[in-house]
């Protein structure tokens, strides 16, 4: 076998395996209420995607969708449609979903900024708080948040918006931030 042969041998296996690399992980767009979500989780777990009905309160539509591997491990997409304008200002933001994940029993051990489908948001790590107050470290929540339509006021850095996403994930890191850094959501109805 020539030298060219054998190289093209190889850029072809090259690319084959890429290419099963790159189906195994990729998730198909899911319609949920009015959004197109598309997101890459960059894993081979097995997992069950579910569209929630939408829930109405009287100060918002929320579309949900739920992936779940196992009684452990899963992650959830929220997308709160105010009808008014809400506070959408990042400072905020971080301290009441940290009040929030206290409530349930959660230990906010960390807070990042992070850019999310092209827009400013943070990331919560949480651990489950024990009685005697200490969390294990081996199980983690992470909760990320942003809006998709936010705008300074021009007055310091508060900002308001209509429409915001929560993210919620017990995926290991390396799973979540992909789903974080890959995650698409675009108003399609």
């Amino acid at each position: 076998m020539g030298e060219n042969s054998v190289r093209n041998v190889l850029a072809a296996v090259l690319v084959l395996m890429l290419s099963f690399v790159a189906m195994a992980a990729t998730e198909p767009p899911q319609q949920v209420g009015p959004y197109t979500i598309s997101f890459d989780m960059n894993t081979d777990m097995q997992k069950q995607i579910k569209v929630n009905e939408p829930m109405m309160t009287s100060v918002s539509e929320i579309n949900s969708m739920s992936i779940v591997t196992d009684n452990n491990t899963g992650a959830g997409i929220a997308i709160a449609d105010y009808k008014d304008l809400a506070d959408a200002t990042i400072s905020t933001g971080k301290q009441i979903a940290a009040m929030n994940m206290m409530l349930q029993g959660l230990n906010v051990t960390k807070v990042e900024d992070k850019n999310i489908d092209g827009n400013n948001g943070f990331v919560l790590t949480g651990t489950p708080m024990t009685s005697s107050g200490a969390a294990p470290s081996d199980f983690k929540v992470y909760r990320a948040v942003y809006w998709l339509d936010s705008k300074e006021c021009g007055c310091g850095d508060l900002a308001a918006g209509n429409t915001n996403v929560v993210i919620t994930s017990t995926y290991p890191e390396d799973v979540t931030m992909s789903l974080l850094d890959s995650i698409k959501i675009e108003k399609t109805a």
